[in-house]
């Protein structure tokens, strides 16, 4: 028993430590629809650019995400798909943010197979993450590994001149996230030509505190307010903002 505690702290102190590239697999779990109007998904008019093997590295796509310190900031992530028994495996360098991580990719393949119409046991999914351990608010990977995922399972290819941000629901609606303006600024430093955004979050909201004060009988009497201002995201950066509402809409601007 001795010996199994020691080999148990020992593995978990090198995970913790970042040092170790490790493979994980995680179960993938039936999704359940909740849309109230079905909306039409024409998978077969969509020009997939398939090849004829699947892609060596996998499908590449960005994870935008922010800092600790409120930055912007980007990583890369890939999606390889292959024939085999429908294991879900991760390669991943750090576990700092395995809880957020591992929802995305779950909704992002079951989502993708459902709407593909592909059995679950057909296709091993592997995902591949360079993530910074600085960066914060995984759940806005899940829109863009989503699409991700249906490229690799249709062994096609999408552009990289695009960049996403977004949770995945289970009907597929692209959730809303937050980090908006410096996650738009960390996609034009980086040289991209659009950024999608969830629906509603092209225009944001912030409050400048204003503070007045005015002498009373010699008291000084301060009464502070939030005054609240409407921000079109495309008048801080020189790149175009789009909004997507289901990732259906964003795979027009993927493929």
């Amino acid at each position: 028993m001795k010996k199994e505690a020691l080999f148990g702290l020992t593995l978990v102190m090198a995970f913790v430590a970042g040092g170790l590239t490790i493979f994980i697999v995680i179960q993938e779990l039936p999704v359940q629809r909740t849309r109230t109007e079905p909306r039409e998904f024409p998978v077969e008019s969509i020009d997939w650019n398939a090849t004829a093997e699947p892609l060596p590295e996998g499908v590449r796509t960005y994870i935008v995400g922010t800092t600790q310190d409120g930055e912007g900031t980007i990583s890369s992530a890939w999606v390889r798909a292959e024939p085999g028994v429908g294991k879900i495996l991760v390669d991943i360098e750090n576990l700092f943010f395995w809880v957020d991580i591992q929802h995305s990719i779950r909704t992002a393949s079951s989502f993708s197979k459902e709407y593909l119409e592909i059995e679950r046991g057909e296709h091993d999914l592997t995902y591949s993450m360079d993530l910074d351990v600085s960066i914060i608010g995984g759940p806005s990977a899940g829109a863009p590994l989503t699409v991700a995922t249906m490229a690799a399972l249709k062994n096609s290819s999408i552009r990289e001149d695009v960049v996403m941000t977004g949770t995945v629901e289970p009907d597929g609606r692209i959730g809303r996230v937050g980090g908006i303006i410096p996650k738009a600024k960390a996609v034009e430093g980086e040289g991209f030509n659009k950024f999608l955004v969830p629906e509603g979050q092209a225009v944001q909201i912030t409050y400048t505190k204003q503070e007045t004060c005015r002498d009373i009988r010699g008291f000084e009497i301060c009464r502070t307010e939030y005054i609240e201002e409407e921000l079109n995201v495309e008048d801080e950066v020189d790149i175009e903002v789009v909004e997507v509402a289901y990732i259906e809409d964003a795979l027009e601007y993927f493929l």
